[in-house]
């Protein structure tokens, strides 16, 4: 396989200065744009605690505002006070705001603008002939709820009261960051690996889940979603543990951890686009949100490459490989023989990209700015070498998630033959495909895991699905194995993307320098490690746990099940971010 090149005569850099740099504009703008939403979130609240005391004075019979001058109500933040009928707001109040009685058939939202242009002109008396109307974009931006929040509209901020809400948490997550890594106020360990500490925590917490949170599966067909979630999680609990204490000597298995997850993005997205059939805009953009809404802020506010959070891109690189893989001559994917074709496509193309040399940096050469990663331990090193190295790892084993998914009826079929044996032969059968597996991961253990790094990582791409495959075999061999979970794993797995991001940044440390891999830990109780160890995971965790929810919640307000509303979002996101660049720029000069 070929490799991007480096830079003869790298220099290592052993001290990097702990100073924070001044901030840029991207910071700035982060920094302006988070101002905003708690500015906008406050009046929200402030606005809607109002009306709720407006409510409650008015069932007393008392109204709780004074009256004005002029003989006008006035309501908490010093707006004309509402009519009782705009405490309840729709959806269709924040994007189209109040209209005129004789409009409201033109305007009403949702509806078609055709049909309600006639019935608008006939109510003036007009003529009623089909005219198609024309819709401004600005018209239509201007109706956002997030412009007339801008605006002051005082009915947008209250039904947007939660979105901004949302919003404001996201930004304090993202100054936690800051101060834990940025700031220097929030002192660095080093990491000391001890291999009977390491093993007894997750032992520990493995017994905990199963003695307290087994649970029974919702079906007990093979790889359903409780058992895929349980599988995310105890690798997830592996890999991070691998991080915190630096166990280098389990590099190889978190190696295969890493190739289980992109296995998942083939099987999961397959799975998804071949028995739904819904290759839709809008539910493409919101898998590409829950993959790259929150590394996108963090890395613009913590000023890092988008690679040094490799799972992110990666994912999202194989992400759509599946889906295009499954669009094109979609028709047809109902034939097993093209199915089998595209996968011998997929194979061929993975091929030239990463074994034919120059290939892969002719593809992504154009992209270098976004793909671009250099430690800054390690400054002459090509900048796309990263990029290749850590998506070429896992190069194949996104096509044998696929192929698993496709087979997978087969599977779950023969495993139910399986059940339905007496108990002899169920027991014969079940040993024999057991022994066969085992047989199959002890020459893989032997003649490749235990290889030293380097000679490993030269012969994952072509070995890493025989554990997978061995894993999904034994995990699924008999019915009560399938019927099974523990929750304590399945509720990790549902937040592995956060656990993954977070942890650089408020468990582990780059130690105040953008760019740099986590090589300390974050201290928040220095000389006492194991106390550290528990009250910084608590943090930690308890920070990914509500970053999962936010971004679902964001989700459902930015990215709706209408692609005309995701185009104006997104539009009115590319200009409020020129614009806060721009003025970031400006005011970087100043710093």
């Amino acid at each position: 396989a070929n490799h991007a090149p480096m830079v003869d005569g790298s220099v290592v850099v052993d001290e990097l200065p702990g100073a924070s740099p001044p901030p840029g504009a991207a910071q700035i703008a982060v920094f302006i744009t988070f101002s905003v939403i708690l500015t906008l979130w406050t009046r929200a609240e402030l606005a809607h605690r109002a009306i709720a005391a407006e409510r409650a004075a008015s069932e007393r019979g008392a109204s709780p505002s004074a009256s004005s001058p002029d003989g006008k109500k006035t309501g908490g933040d010093g707006a004309g006070a509402m009519p009782g009928s705009d405490s309840a707001l729709s959806l269709g109040d924040v994007e189209l705001g109040p209209v005129d009685k004789k409009d409201e058939d033109a305007t009403a939202a949702g509806g078609d603008v055709e049909s309600g242009a006639k019935a608008a002109r006939a109510s003036r008396g007009g003529d009623t002939a089909p005219v198609k109307p024309i819709v401004r974009v600005d018209e239509q931006l201007a109706k956002l709820a997030p412009v007339r929040c801008l605006l002051g509209d005082r009915r947008a901020l209250i039904a947007s009261r939660d979105t901004l809400r949302s919003w404001t948490e996201l930004g304090c997550v993202l100054a936690l960051f800051w101060i834990a890594d940025r700031s220097g106020a929030v002192p660095d360990a080093e990491k000391h690996y001890d291999r009977d500490l390491f093993w007894a925590i997750f032992g520990a917490l493995g017994a905990y889940g199963w003695f307290t949170t087994a649970k029974e599966c919702r079906s007990n067909a093979p790889l359903n979603r409780e058992q895929t979630e349980e599988w995310k999680g105890w690798m997830q609990v592996l890999f991070l543990l691998y991080h915190y204490f630096k166990a280098s000597e389990i590099y190889n298995a978190i190696r295969v951890f890493i190739a289980a997850y992109v296995w998942m993005t083939g099987f999961g997205n397959f799975s998804y686009y071949y028995v739904r059939k819904d290759f839709s805009f809008h539910r493409f953009a919101q898998m590409m949100w829950r993959l790259n809404f929150f590394v996108f802020f963090v890395c613009l506010a913590m000023r890092n490459d988008y690679v040094l959070y490799y799972i992110c891109p990666m994912h999202t690189l194989f992400t759509w490989a599946v889906y295009f893989a499954l669009y094109v001559g979609r028709e047809h994917n109902t034939n097993t023989n093209v199915v089998l074709g595209k996968f011998a496509v997929c194979f061929a193309v993975s091929y030239a990209l990463w074994e034919i040399p120059g290939v892969f940096t002719a593809v992504f050469g154009p992209f270098q700015g976004l793909f671009k990663y250099v430690d800054p331990k390690k400054p002459n090193v090509d900048p796309m070498h990263e990029w290749f190295f850590r998506s070429g790892l896992d190069r194949y084993v996104w096509i044998h998630g696929m192929a698993c998914a496709f087979f997978h009826p087969r599977f779950e079929s023969a495993m139910k033959k399986i059940d339905e044996m007496d108990p002899r032969q169920r027991a014969t059968a079940q040993s024999a495909i057991g022994a066969v597996t085992l047989g199959a991961m002890y020459w893989w253990y032997s003649s490749v895991y235990v290889l030293p790094k380097l000679e490993y990582n030269a012969l994952h791409p072509y070995t890493s699905w025989i554990p997978i495959t061995g894993f999904i075999i034994l995990r699924n061999l008999t019915r009560g194995l399938r019927s099974w979970h523990v929750s304590l794993f399945c509720w990790c797995g549902k937040i592995t993307l956060e656990t993954y991001i977070s942890q650089f940044h408020i468990w582990l440390s780059t130690s105040n320098v953008p760019d740099a891999q986590p090589s300390t830990l974050m201290s928040l109780v220095p000389g006492h490690p194991m106390l550290n160890f528990a009250l910084c995971t608590a943090l930690y965790v308890g920070v990914s746990r509500r970053v999962f929810a936010v971004t679902n919640d964001l989700k459902n307000a930015c990215v709706p099940d209408d692609a005309r509303q995701i185009g104006l979002h997104a539009a009115f996101a590319a200009a409020w971010g020129v614009g806060a660049w721009a003025l970031g720029a400006v005011l970087s000069g100043a710093f």
